[in-house]
C-alpha cells in the first residue's frame, strides 16, 4: 500500500498517539500535524515514488521521505515488517514525523537566507564574546584574525578552521583554565551582559517582524515585546480542499482540544496575542467570516489580550490562514 493509502484507512487521532508516545519533545504544533494529514490525503501523486520499509527489529526507513514533497511522498509504496512488530499507526506516525517540516513546502529560494547586517545588539553581543577571550590568546594569527571580526558588521564570527577550534571549543581547555576570584567575576559579568544584548536582539528582530506584518504598533504594545520573556508564533492554516469552511477548519484546529492549542497560553503571566488573518486578493474574507473568526477567538483566548489584523497575501488559493503571536511577559 502507499503512503496516502495507508493514511487513509486510520483517523488522525490513531496517527498522533503514537507520534506522541515516541517523540514527546520533539513535535511541531500538532496542529500542524493534522493540517499535513490532510494534504496527504488529498494530494495526487504527481513523482517517482519510493519505498518506505519497516523492519522487524522496529527500525525504518521513514527518514528516506525527509526534505521531500507529498507530491512525492503520498505515491511511496510503505512495506510493513511480517510480525508485527510496527502497526499501521506507528508507521503513519513515523512517516508523518519525518515529513511533516518541509512536506508541503515548494523548492526553498536560499536568497531570502543571505547575510544581512546585524543591529547594533547582536554587533555590540559579538565584539563583547570576543573581549572576553581576546586575553587569554597568544597565538599571533588568532589574535589577528579575532580583531578584524571585531571590526565586522556581520552577525556571525568567520574565523578559520585553527581559530575556531580556539574559540568555540576551547573555553576551559585552551584559554582561561587558571583565573582568580577578580577575573572569574569579571567573565561572568560580560558573559551576563553578552547574553542580555543576544536577547534584546531577538527581541527587536521580533519587534521589526510584527511591523512588517500589522503597521506601526503602539507604545504599549513596543514596550510589551522589548520586555517579554518569551514571543512564539503559531501558524493555522486551512486544509479543506472545498470541502468543508475555512473558517470552520481554523475553529477546529484552535479548539479540539486533541490539538491542544491552548497550551500557548499562560493565564498566570501577562500576555497578549496579535492575531494576523491571510487570504488572498481573489477570495478575501467575507463580513460573515471576519465575525466567525472573531467569535472563535473569543472562545479560545478567555481573558487574555487580543487583537486581529486582516491582510492579503498569495499562494493560499482560496484557504486562510492565521498567524497568532503569543507575547508573554
Amino acid at each position: 500500500m502507499t503512503v496516502k493509502e495507508l493514511c487513509q484507512s486510520l483517523y488522525f487521532k490513531d496517527i498522533i498517539e503514537p507520534m506522541k508516545k515516541k517523540y514527546p519533545d520533539a513535535l511541531l504544533p500538532i496542529s500542524r500535524y493534522k493540517e499535513d494529514y490532510d494534504i496527504i490525503l488529498n494530494t495526487v501523486f504527481s513523482g517517482e515514488g519510493g519505498t518506505i520499509t519497516f523492519h522487524p527489529d522496529g527500525n525504518s526507513d521513514a527518514y528516506m521521505c525527509e526534505g521531500d514533497r507529498y507530491f512525492n511522498i503520498v505515491g511511496m509504496k510503505v512495506v510493513l515488517p511480517d510480525n508485527g512488530a510496527v502497526t499501521a499507526a506507528e508507521a503513519a506516525a513515523e512517516i508523518l514525523w519525518c515529513s511533516a517540516p518541509f512536506g508541503r513546502y515548494g523548492e526553498i529560494d536560499w536568497a531570502l537566507f543571505e547575510e544581512h547586517e546585524a543591529d547594533k545588539y547582536a554587533l555590540q553581543a559579538k565584539r563583547l564574546d570576543i573581549k572576553i577571550a581576546l586575553p587569554y590568546c597568544r597565538d599571533k594569527k588568532i589574535r589577528r584574525e579575532l580583531k578584524q571580526q571585531m571590526m565586522s558588521t556581520a552577525e556571525d564570527l568567520c574565523l578559520s578552521a585553527k581559530a575556531d577550534d580556539w574559540f568555540v571549543f576551547g573555553e576551559g581547555k585552551l584559554w582561561g583554565k587558571r583565573q582568580n576570584r577578580s577575573k572569574r567575576k569579571r567573565k561572568y559579568r560580560m558573559k551576563k551582559r553578552r547574553d542580555e544584548l543576544f536577547r534584546q536582539s531577538e527581541l527587536h528582530k521580533e519587534l521589526d517582524l510584527l511591523e512588517a506584518k500589522i503597521g506601526s504598533v503602539s507604545e504599549l504594545l513596543k514596550q510589551l515585546v522589548l520586555s517579554s520573556s518569551s514571543i512564539e508564533t503559531i501558524y493555522y492554516e486551512s486544509k479543506t480542499y472545498g470541502k468543508s469552511g475555512r473558517i470552520d477548519y481554523i475553529a477546529d484546529l484552535l479548539l479540539n482540544p486533541l490539538y491542544n492549542s491552548k497550551k500557548y497560553l499562560n493565564p498566570a503571566k501577562q500576555q497578549e496575542c496579535i492575531c494576523v488573518l491571510y487570504a488572498t486578493p481573489e477570495y478575501p474574507c467575507t463580513t460573515a467570516e471576519q465575525n466567525r473568526i472573531i467569535e472563535i477567538l473569543g472562545k479560545y483566548f478567555g481573558s487574555t489580550p487580543w487583537q486581529l489584523f486582516t491582510r492579503q497575501c498569495n499562494g493560499l488559493d482560496n484557504e486562510v490562514e492565521l498567524e497568532i503571536t503569543y507575547i508573554t511577559q
